[in-house]
């Protein structure tokens, strides 16, 4: 199976890609050098920079499959290069006998829910099937936007089976709240326990910074809301 999760709203999918790597101590295979991605390098915690880049990496999970796990600093910056960089990564998986595909990806509402839920789509009806049975809310009409909707569309053309997961979120803030919801359901779906701790952890700091948010804006809606004012009357009668 392949697992991609890319740069988005929210930072659903990539959080959600992150942690499998990080559970399982993924291996690299493979990596993608762009020259559409942002012009910009990224900084790590040590203060060094490096360029922006897409890996895709061999979790060995010692469970029901191991997982291929494609991820980017960033999408490519144009449509062509988007295009371009999903077809190498599904003719990747085609080659390595990849049967089906999983992106992770956000549900954009503008709220802020305390339970996230998951939505999906699907390339088939039996992943239709397969995903609805775990709890995923089947998306209607609209569409998936980026590489984590690509995606599954190309792999489609390669006769792979495809789904995306989407986790419902505000869009304002990195939601790690919803990546949390769309790995517990990518679970079930494929077989496959994996360790969500450290995004029980970000999902908590996304709470207080949401509430952080609402009682900010709760005050500057006191503050600019108008005062009724007093009808002014005489102080005595003639």
């Amino acid at each position: 199976m392949l697992v991609c999760g890319l740069p988005g709203s929210g930072f659903v999918g990539k959080l959600g890609a992150d942690q499998i790597i990080g559970v399982f101590h993924a291996e690299k295979v493979a990596e993608y050098p762009r020259d559409d991605f942002p012009p910009q390098v990224n900084v790590k915690e040590d203060g060094t920079a490096r360029p922006q880049r897409a890996e895709l990496y061999l979790a060995k999970t010692g469970q029901a499959h191991d997982l291929f796990v494609f991820t980017a600093d960033a999408q490519p910056a144009t449509s062509q290069g988007e295009y371009e960089l999903a077809e190498e990564v599904v003719a990747f998986a085609e080659k390595h006998g990849v049967k089906t595909v999983y992106t992770l990806a956000a549900y954009i509402t503008g709220a802020f829910p305390k339970t996230p839920k998951v939505y999906g789509s699907g390339t088939t009806k039996e992943v239709l099937s397969s995903i609805s049975e775990k709890g995923v809310t089947l998306m209607r009409d609209g569409g998936i936007t980026g590489m984590n909707g690509l995606i599954i569309g190309l792999a489609a053309l390669h006769g792979l089976s495809g789904a995306c997961l989407l986790g419902e979120t505000s869009g304002y803030v990195i939601d790690a709240g919803a990546s949390k919801a769309v790995i517990e359901v990518l679970e079930k779906v494929i077989g496959v326990s994996i360790d969500t701790a450290s995004l029980v952890k970000k999902a908590e700091e996304t709470r207080k910074l949401i509430s952080q948010l609402q009682a900010m804006a709760d005050q500057q809606a006191r503050e600019t809301t108008p005062t009724p004012t007093r009808e002014t009357r005489p102080g005595y009668i003639s």
